[in-house]
């Protein structure tokens, strides 16, 4: 860093993709800009490497969106269907999720806001390519989703090296293994810099718009344990281990409002050998969802969760929570010969126990083996015979057993067993800093902290109770965007 005060227009503080696009927003209304990454190059953008890229807006479909997927031929795009995604369907997807309990202006806002912001991105230099094709054999019809139309080339990291050339290119200043320390106010209680450490150390940089956009507090056991409650302080880390809420702190040092759901969490069950901090090499093959059709059992040996309570897609997250409430945060996913067929291809990293008997499953996993014994057999008791279809609801469930299992209650009693072990992992948390759709962060009385702007996994009140897919990274562009032109309109004034 160069001095010990120096003068900015804006201070963006994160180097993911709502930092990115608040700085690339600042630099467009002319304002001279700074960010500040607390990771090294090489660990750059918070938790956005680690996703896969995807976006989530509004579209009228494929011809809509030619424009920007230059490398679609005639031919492709007259063999792909693409349903329109409307305001109403996001608006929907996003009210199932989160049980309406999201802030109501701020989805608003988001909506209307995310084809304008894609538009925008790929302006700046954003390549896209069509997500999740269901068929890929040349000259086959392809049906692509209509709610993640798009993706980030190469993903998340692709997007990350992407918003940072487009940064460079427009002169934005971006400072690696830079910590922000704290927020400079002045005597009116307005925002007019940072305190920020790196190797030479702390230093005061000035401005008269500071955004933050460095993430939540997934990172930070003490954090996690007083907000998300008991067990959370063992949970592995799915992404970057420098999102430790050091946003969240300092503005609510000077006053400033949190809201949302504190204990709420993206989480899964994942690998027990999973680093205890994200690794792009390995982080997306940790994951362990296939235990609706199977049983998860604690070191007792003993269920203390519906592992069939729906698909996983809607029930990992809770399932993730139960495990860490477990000796150690550590269970076991139990399954016989009959599911073997239908689990995810990410278990083939796994370190698999199997056994020709259900006590000797117990011994090789070092859990009770009477305890694990007396489940299988009562669950088999209240259980079916039958054949898995793991791709519906089967309704096949228990009865009389505590707790249930309400779907693919089919008895683990075909030799061999085989069992994996497990823990949970966090990816990103939910509640944060409030802010209204001006991207403004506000104090405790509603009233926007002068100076101060907030986007991305900071910010609370977004995703309650779940999160919808492709949309963490969509309301992290809208409102970074947001924010950085409305810093860079405070300090130009």
């Amino acid at each position: 860093m160069v001095g010990e005060s120096v003068q900015y227009d804006v201070i963006v503080v994160g180097g993911g993709n709502a930092a990115l696009c608040a700085a690339l927003a600042a630099r467009d209304a002319g304002a001279d800009v700074v960010v500040l990454e607390k990771a090294p190059p090489s660990e750059q953008g918070g938790n956005c490497p680690y996703t896969g890229g995807g976006f989530r807006f509004v579209h009228e479909g494929i011809e809509d969106l030619r424009h920007m997927l230059p490398d679609l031929t005639d031919s492709e795009v007259g063999r792909i269907s693409m349903a329109p995604y409307t305001s109403g369907d996001f608006r929907d997807h996003f009210a199932a999720v989160t049980k309406g309990d999201s802030d109501p202006a701020l989805i608003d806002t988001l909506i209307a806001n995310s084809r304008p912001t894609v538009e925008w991105m790929f302006e700046k230099g954003v390549r896209w390519e069509l997500s999740g094709r269901t068929s890929r054999v040349e000259g086959a019809p392809s049906v692509i989703p209509n709610s993640v139309g798009m993706s980030a080339w190469e993903s998340g990291p692709g997007l990350v090296r992407m918003l940072t050339t487009a940064c460079r290119r427009a002169g934005v200043t971006i400072l690696y293994e830079t910590a922000m320390t704290a927020l400079l106010t002045d005597d009116d209680g307005a925002v007019v810099g940072v305190e920020a450490q790196d190797q030479d150390g702390t230093h005061e940089l000035l401005a008269n718009g500071v955004v933050l956009g460095c993430g939540g507090f997934e990172a930070n056991p003490e954090m996690r344990g007083e907000y998300i409650g008991d067990g959370w302080e063992r949970a592995r880390v799915r992404g970057s281990a420098h999102n430790t809420g050091d946003g969240i702190r300092v503005a609510m040092d000077i006053g400033a409002q949190g809201t949302g759901q504190w204990d709420g969490c993206h989480a899964t069950p994942i690998d027990v050998d999973a680093p205890v901090t994200g690794d792009l090499q390995v982080t997306d093959i940790m994951p362990r969802r296939s235990y609706p059709i199977g049983i998860t059992v604690n070191a007792d040996g003993h269920r203390f969760v519906d592992e069939g309570a729906s698909f996983a897609e809607q029930t990992f997250v809770e399932m993730g929570h139960a495990i860490l409430q477990q000796e150690d945060g550590i269970a076991y996913q139990v399954f016989d010969s009959r599911a073997q067929a239908h689990l995810e291809g990410r278990y083939s990293s796994s370190r698999r126990v199997e056994a020709s008997s259900i006590s000797e499953l117990a011994e090789k996993l070092g859990i009770d083996a009477e305890g694990l014994e007396k489940t299988v057999d009562d669950f088999n008791a209240s259980a079916h015979d039958a054949e898995y279809e793991p791709r519906t609801l089967d309704g096949r469930s228990t009865s009389d057993l505590d707790p249930p299992k309400s779907n693919w209650a089919i008895r683990i009693d075909q030799p061999p067993y085989f069992a994996y072990t497990v823990t949970g992992g966090i990816t990103y948390t939910y509640g944060g800093l409030k802010i209204d759709t001006g991207a403004r962060v506000l104090d405790t009385s509603d009233e926007p902290i002068p100076g101060l702007y907030a986007a991305g996994i900071i910010v609370g009140g977004i995703f309650v109770h779940g999160s919808l897919r492709a949309a963490g990274l969509m309301h992290g562009a809208v409102y970074g965007r947001i924010a950085g032109t409305a810093a860079a309109a405070r300090s130009r004034a």
